[in-house]
């Protein structure tokens, strides 16, 4: 069967990805388009999931639900090639939906994915969250046991989630009932934003720009 990490890497076709590896200089031993976790990440990465995270990890951005479905379902089949698929259940859902950040390693016969989900000036919003956990349980299912060798972590980077109800979330995402957060470093000068106001119709006539 196909190697998941090898699968994960094919389906990596974000614009943004390519450009932030190229203007940062980002490779891999070969000379290709790749990220590397900073040693310092990786260690606060490994602290919160309780496994070591190896310097070589798959790092990927922005890497759709939809990829992270197909690619678990390819690394899984007998077939070398397979062109498609049965949509049972609608586990495809041809829309943008992703997570931030993808790490994926491998630990002896078994593959780790650690989902990172990351907000700087703004909160966390049920609605979003909510859509995301249940298209995250549908993948793993409640007890991140679905998919057999894959075991699956989540990790918000951000602001506190102080109102985000994680009820009806899988129990994998949160470890011990309450999700593993990570402190997102931010600059220490305030940064500006633009609010558009006085709205009249569909259109705002005015806008303030606020901060700095």
């Amino acid at each position: 069967m196909p190697d998941l990490i090898e699968v994960l890497e094919s389906f990596n076709r974000k614009e943004r990805f390519f450009l932030i590896a190229q203007a940062l200089g980002q490779e891999d031993g070969a000379g290709e388009p790749a990220f590397t976790l900073h040693p310092k990440f990786r260690k606060e990465l490994e602290q919160k999931i309780g496994i070591e995270v190896p310097i070589d990890a798959f790092v990927a951005m922005d890497y759709h639900l939809d990829w992270l479905q197909a690619g678990l379902t390819l690394a899984h089949t007998i077939q070398d090639e397979v062109f498609d698929f049965s949509n049972d259940g609608e586990v495809i859902k041809g829309t943008q939906e992703d997570v931030d950040l993808l790490v994926a390693f491998r630990e002896g016969e078994q593959c780790h994915l650690v989902l990172v989900e990351a907000k700087a000036y703004s909160g966390w919003t049920n609605d979003q969250m909510i859509s995301k956990s249940n298209r995250l349980r549908q993948i793993f299912g409640d007890g991140g046991t679905k998919n057999r060798d894959v075991i699956p972590h989540f990790c918000l980077i951000g602001p506190k989630p102080e109102k985000l109800k994680t009820e009806t979330f899988p129990e994998w995402m949160k470890p011990g009932g309450a999700l593993l957060c990570l402190d997102l470093r931010l600059p220490n000068t305030n940064r500006r934003k633009v609010e558009r106001y006085d709205k009249v119709g569909d259109l705002y006539q005015r806008f303030r720009i606020t901060g700095g």
